[in-house]
């Protein structure tokens, strides 16, 4: 069986072996979580940087931040509401300091009946539509969000969502369900709506697998433990199972709740039978983890990952589908 790593304790403050943690490991921690939230979850640690690559991390973290706090209240002052969603949701939901966790934009969800008011409201303020080259010659297969739309100097970028996530989680959360339950927290100097608790988790979850377990969602587990660990008795998990089958997403959701109790995260908030998974390609995943991801996988080790791990097999050969289909026309 394949030890955590440095997991347990970025995940639970529990103690690891320091021969796990190599210079190395240590330097590509910093490089998937940025030198502040390294230094914050590693304190005692020989991680390699200095006080002021904590401080120009954090400042780069601030600017990020406030750069989307400033768009989300720009759409209440002009009475549409948005859900902050991923990393600035969560960064000022689960870290003691909200400048530790890096964004590289910010998610904004949108009601549908507010969608082309809102695209105009940003576009008048100077926002306009980043074309933008998709990673993959197919093209752009996720319904849950439009083209980034960033700012002439490049400062800001806004990830508009008009689903909390792409097809198939919509069927079983939709906008509806999370604006309904979204709460309103205090946010440096006003406020925004973030998702419930529930909503959080399974979001977090079904974001990870989407991008296969893969390096950028390092953050994601980050998230999921500390939600665990101080929100886990708020999970409804009645309403939290029934929205995971009706979304199809439940083997993915099962793999990503394995997957944090293998690496040392404190899971006994979860029913046990939502943790239970097994086989060659859970223990490659979590290889990759303990391993910090040292190479890029192959197209078929993600092939082989989606289907095993991250899509029930109805979904995976439903996006194989729109992938062929994209060979011969690319969808935008």
């Amino acid at each position: 069986m394949i030890g955590p790593g440095p997991w347990p304790m970025l995940l639970a403050g529990g103690q690891v072996d320091a021969a796990e943690i190599t210079p190395a490991l240590l330097q590509r921690l910093v490089e998937l979580i940025g030198p502040a939230l390294a230094r914050h979850l590693l304190p005692a640690s020989d991680i390699a940087v200095t006080a002021n690559d904590v401080r120009q991390s954090r400042l780069a973290n601030r600017f990020r931040r406030a750069d989307g706090l400033r768009w989300a209240r720009h759409a209440a002052v002009h009475g549409i509401q948005v859900v902050c969603l991923k990393g600035l949701a969560a960064t000022h939901l689960f870290y003691p300091d909200p400048d530790l966790r890096i964004m590289s934009d910010a998610d904004l969800l949108v009601a549908d009946a507010n969608h082309a008011k809102l695209v105009r409201l940003y576009q008048i303020a100077g926002l306009r539509f980043h074309q933008v080259e998709a990673r993959s010659t197919w093209g752009f297969i996720s319904d849950a969000s439009l083209l980034p739309l960033t700012s002439a100097d490049g400062a800001s970028n806004i990830d508009l969502h008009v689903h909390p996530d792409a097809w198939p989680l919509h069927l079983g959360l939709a906008s509806t369900d999370v604006f309904a339950a979204a709460r309103l927290i205090s946010a440096g100097d006003g406020e925004i709506w973030v998702p419930s608790i529930t909503h959080m988790l399974l979001l977090s979850a079904s974001h990870a697998a989407r991008d296969l377990f893969g390096p950028s969602t390092a953050k994601s587990l980050i998230d999921a433990a500390l939600l665990l660990r101080n929100y886990g008795d708020e999970v409804d998990w009645r309403e939290f199972e029934g929205r995971l089958r009706a979304g199809r997403v439940e083997k993915p959701v099962r793999s990503f709740l394995a997957i944090l109790k293998r690496l040392g995260a404190d899971t006994g908030a979860v029913p046990e039978h939502l943790t239970q998974v097994a086989g060659p390609e859970f223990e490659r995943a979590v290889a990759d983890y303990a391993a910090l991801f040292p190479a890029d996988s192959s197209a078929l080790a993600r092939a082989r990952r989606e289907l095993l791990l991250c899509a029930e097999t109805g979904v995976a050969m439903r996006r194989n589908w729109q992938r062929l289909a994209g060979l011969f026309r690319p969808r935008g």
